[in-house]
C-alpha cells in the first residue's frame, strides 16, 4: 500500500490526522506497517501543550469502549498553560477526557496559572486526575492557589507521584488557617521522594507563600510520632522525601532553614543551587525543633551557585549550621561550584574549606567545579591574602576517607598557561589511602566578548606533572583516572591524533591500565558514563550525537519499538489483526 504513493502524500495524510486529533488512528497505523512507523511517529509527540478547552476537546476519544482497538498511550509530558489570563478550566477537561486513557504520561506541567474555584470543581478534578496512574513528576511554575490545602490535595490526587517542583508558587490566603493543618493531616499518604523549591524572581525579602509553606510543613511534621525511618509510611506528605533542592531561596533566618530540614526526616540529599540567603544571621542551635529532629540520613550536600553567588555571610551561616548541628561529620559526598578564577582565595572559599575539614572522617566523594559559564560576585565577598589560592584554601589533607575526586577547571585569562596547576595543588594535598577514582575536566570558556580555548600544548606540560603526582605511593590503589578536555567545537580528524598525544603525557598511569583520555567526542581507555561511580573500560571510540538512542519505557510506543527491533532482525513484521483491518479499511 505504501510504495505506490509518494512519501509526501502519506505525510500529508498523517499531518491531517494529527490536526484532527486522531492520535489513536496514528498509533494503529504506526504498529501495522514498518514503513508507516517513522512517518506516524513524527506526529505522535512526546509532549503536548494545552492552552484552552477547545484544544483538549480536539483530541478524538473512542467512546465505544472497544477493548480490541489499540489506543495511543499519550505523550510523556503534558503542559497545562494558563497564559495569558491565568485561568485553567482546561485542566478539568484534560483530566475528565483523557484520564485512564493516556497511560504513558509521566510528567504534568502547570505554568502561569491561577486556580479558581469557579473554573475548577476540586473534588471532580482530583478524582479524574487520580486515573493518571503513570504520572510521577509534577512541575508547578508561577501557579497561584487559593490555599496550601488545595496544593496538598493536588499532590495526593496523583497516586504514583515521586517528584514535585514548585517554582514561584503562591497562596492567596494569608496567613494560613490553623484548620488547614488538621485537614492536611487527613490527606492520603503518598510516597514522595524529591521536592524542589524555587523562586526565579528578584526578591529582597522572603516570599510570604514560601514562609507559609515552611511553617505548615514544620507544624505538621513536628507533631508526627517518632518512629524508625524504615517505618515512615504514615505521617505527612513529605515524610518520605529523600532529596531536597533549593534554588534562589531567601530564608527569614537560619532557624527557618533548620525547621524545614527537620520536617524531612528521611532526607538524604540536599542540593542548594543558586543563592541561598538568610535575612537574619548567626545560627542558634536552640532553634532546632526537638521533634523529629534533624534528618539522620543526610549524607550528600551540593552547593551549586549557577553563577549567582550567595552573599558570603549567608554561606558562612550555612557552613556554621552544618558544623554546629553535626551534619558535617556525617557527610559522605560534597559538590561545590567555585568562581572560575582559582587564583585568589575568597571568604566564600574559606567557609567551604571549614566544611571539608569538619567532614574529615566521613567524606568519601568530593566534586569541585570552577567551570561556571558566568559568575556574579557579591560585593560582600572579601578576598583573603593574595598569596593563598582558592585551590590551596580548599585543603583535603584531613579528609582521610576520600575515595573519589571530581575536579573541573575552566580556562580563564589568569590560568590559560597553567591550567593543571590547581589540580596538581589539590591532589598534592591528598593523604587518603583509599583513593580509587579521579576525574579531571578541562573546559574552554565561551563569553559574549571573548572565547578562551584550552591550549593543548601547555596542557600537556601540566599533564606530565600530574602523572608524576599520581605516581606517588598514596595513589597506589587507584583504579580509574579519567582526563577530559573540551574545546567548544565538534571533534575532527586532528582530535584523534591529539588524544593520543595527551595519552603519552601520562605514561605511568597508562602503563597501569587505569587511564582514560577524552578530547571532545574521542575517547581512549576508560571513561565515565553516568557518574563518578559508574566507570567502564572501552576501546577507542567516537560518539556521534545522531547515533544516540533514547528510550522511554513508560510509553507504549517505546515498548513496541523493542519488539520491532527484534523482529527487524528476523525479518518478521509485527501486527495485530484488528489494527490491520482498520488500516486496510
Amino acid at each position: 500500500m505504501v510504495s505506490p504513493f509518494p512519501t509526501e502524500i502519506w505525510l500529508d495524510i498523517f499531518k491531517g490526522l494529527a490536526e484532527e486529533g486522531e492520535y489513536d488512528t496514528l498509533e494503529r497505523c504506526r504498529v501495522v506497517c514498518r514503513e508507516f512507523e517513522p512517518m506516524a511517529r513524527e506526529y505522535l509527540k512526546s509532549h503536548i501543550v494545552f492552552k484552552s478547552i477547545e484544544e483538549v476537546e480536539r483530541i478524538k476519544v473512542d467512546a465505544s469502549g472497544a477493548s480490541r482497538m489499540r489506543r495511543w498511550g499519550g505523550p510523556a509530558t503534558v503542559l497545562i498553560m494558563g497564559w495569558p489570563r491565568g485561568a485553567i478550566p482546561h485542566l478539568a477537561t484534560f483530566a475528565s477526557r483523557l484520564g485512564g486513557r493516556w497511560l504513558s504520561v509521566d510528567t504534568l506541567n502547570i505554568i502561569s496559572a491561577v486556580w479558581r474555584a469557579r473554573d475548577l470543581d476540586a473534588d471532580i478534578v482530583f478524582r479524574d486526575l487520580a486515573r493518571f496512574s503513570s504520572i510521577d513528576r509534577l512541575f508547578l511554575d508561577h501557579v497561584a492557589f487559593p490555599s496550601i490545602l488545595i496544593l496538598g490535595r493536588l499532590l495526593c490526587a496523583l497516586p504514583r507521584l515521586k517528584s514535585v517542583n514548585l517554582t514561584n508558587v503562591e497562596f492567596n490566603q494569608h496567613p494560613f488557617e490553623t484548620a488547614a493543618i488538621s485537614r492536611l493531616r487527613l490527606l492520603p499518604n503518598i510516597q514522595l521522594e524529591a521536592l524542589s523549591l524555587n523562586y526565579w524572581v528578584i526578591n529582597e525579602e522572603p516570599s510570604p507563600s514560601f514562609v507559609e509553606f515552611v511553617d505548615i510543613v514544620a507544624a505538621i511534621s513536628n507533631r508526627v510520632s517518632i518512629v524508625p525511618l524504615d517505618e515512615l509510611t504514615h505521617g505527612c506528605l513529605w515524610s518520605t522525601v529523600r532529596s531536597l533542592q533549593l534554588c534562589n531561596i531567601i530564608f527569614p533566618s537560619g532557624a527557618t532553614f533548620a525547621r524545614l530540614l527537620c520536617a524531612l526526616p528521611a532526607l538524604e540529599d540536599l542540593d542548594i543551587s543558586g543563592p541561598c540567603t538568610f535575612m537574619k544571621h548567626d545560627f542558634d542551635l536552640r532553634s532546632v525543633p526537638p521533634r523529629p529532629g534533624l534528618p539522620a540520613l543526610l549524607a550528600a550536600v551540593s552547593l551549586t551557585t549557577d553563577g549567582r553567588q550567595s552573599d558570603s555571610r549567608s554561606v558562612v551561616d550555612l557552613v556554621d549550621f552544618f558544623i554546629t548541628t553535626g551534619i558535617s561529620s556525617n557527610l559522605r559526598s560534597i559538590m561545590i561550584e567555585l568562581p572560575p578564577s582559582l587564583r585568589v582565595a575568597r571568604e566564600f572559599d574559606a567557609a567551604l574549606s571549614r566544611l571539608l575539614k569538619h567532614s574529615a572522617q566521613s567524606l568519601h566523594h568530593l566534586s569541585l567545579d570552577s567551570s561556571l559559564p558566568w559568575w556574579i560576585s557579591n560585593d560582600t565577598d572579601q578576598w583573603l591574602h593574595a598569596e593563598y589560592s582558592a585551590a590551596s584554601c580548599l585543603d583535603v589533607s584531613e579528609n582521610t576517607c576520600l575515595n573519589s575526586l571530581d575536579l573541573t577547571v575552566q580556562v580563564t585569562p589568569e590560568n590559560i598557561s597553567h591550567l593543571c596547576a590547581p589540580v596538581v595543588e589539590i591532589l598534592s594535598q591528598v593523604t587518603s589511602k583509599h583513593m580509587s577514582k579521579i576525574q579531571v575536566n578541562f573546559k574552554s570558556c565561551y563569553q559574549p566578548s571573548t572565547t578562551l580555548y584550552v591550549d593543548l600544548g601547555k596542557l600537556m606540560d601540566g599533564l606530565r606533572v600530574l602523572d608524576t603526582v599520581l605516581s606517588k605511593p598514596i595513589f597506589d590503589d587507584l583504579t580509574d583516572v579519567v582526563v577530559h578536555v573540551g574545546t567548544l567545537r565538534g571533534s575532527d580528524v586532528g582530535d584523534e591524533y591529539s588524544v593520543h598525544d595527551l595519552r603519552l603525557c601520562l605514561p605511568t598511569l597508562d602503563a597501569r591500565g587505569i587511564l582514560g583520555i577524552s578530547l571532545n567526542d574521542i575517547t581512549i581507555g576508560i571513561h565515565r558514563e553516568q557518574g563518578i561511580h559508574d566507570w567502564k573500560g572501552h576501546a577507542v571510540e567516537r560518539v556521534d550525537a545522531q547515533d544516540a538512542v533514547v528510550t522511554n519505557e513508560g510509553t507504549s510506543a517505546d515498548a513496541d519499538d523493542v519488539g520491532r527491533t527484534n523482529d527487524a532482525t528476523t525479518g518478521a513484521i509485527p501486527h495485530d489483526d484488528s489494527d490491520v483491518a482498520l488500516a486496510v479499511s
